[in-house]
């Protein structure tokens, strides 16, 4: 077998990528986030641009900031 297979493997906590991470983090910083702001103000308008705003910044990062390699 070649090293080429060994090359691909990831680097993060048991076969998980940093883009794994990241996609798995996005609803979550949105949920916590909506969850937060619709505790302390009412209606629904600042927990939904709260929530997206999180979310935002995490694509963001994974598309620009730091995009995934190519295997």
């Amino acid at each position: 077998m070649s090293g080429r297979h060994e090359e691909a493997r990831s680097m993060g906590l048991g076969g998980v990528d940093r883009a794994d991470l990241i996609l798995l983090a996005i609803p979550l910083a949105f949920c916590v986030v909506y969850a937060a702001a619709s505790l302390v103000a009412g209606g629904y308008t600042l927990p939904v641009a709260g929530g997206s705003l999180a979310a935002g910044v995490l694509v963001v990062d994974g598309l620009f900031l730091n995009p995934p390699d190519e295997a």
